[in-house]
């Protein structure tokens, strides 16, 4: 099978842009669930599954925010250990 669109260049880790990406991506959902709550809209879920749901974003966002800013700041830390001569 031939893959097309393949981008060798790209690295197969998880980076810190990919983190930010995941946490802005989960609070605009947040965000549009937030507005149906707010109209009491639910689609197809019931209020209760849009609770649950909207809870579960919250948790995912920080989760995903806090370990970009940790590993923000491990880097941070790196960068100055190495420009500080020894």
């Amino acid at each position: 099978m031939e893959i097309t669109n393949e981008q060798n260049e790209e690295t197969l880790r998880l980076t810190i842009a990919d983190l930010g990406v995941a946490a802005w991506a989960t609070s605009e959902l947040f965000n549009f669930l937030l507005t149906g709550y707010n109209e009491e809209d639910y689609g197809n879920m019931t209020k209760e599954q849009v609770e649950d749901s909207m809870n579960k974003l919250r948790a995912s966002f920080i989760k995903f925010d806090s370990l970009a800013r940790a590993l923000g700041e491990e880097s941070n830390d790196e960068d100055q250990n190495e420009e500080t001569p020894s």
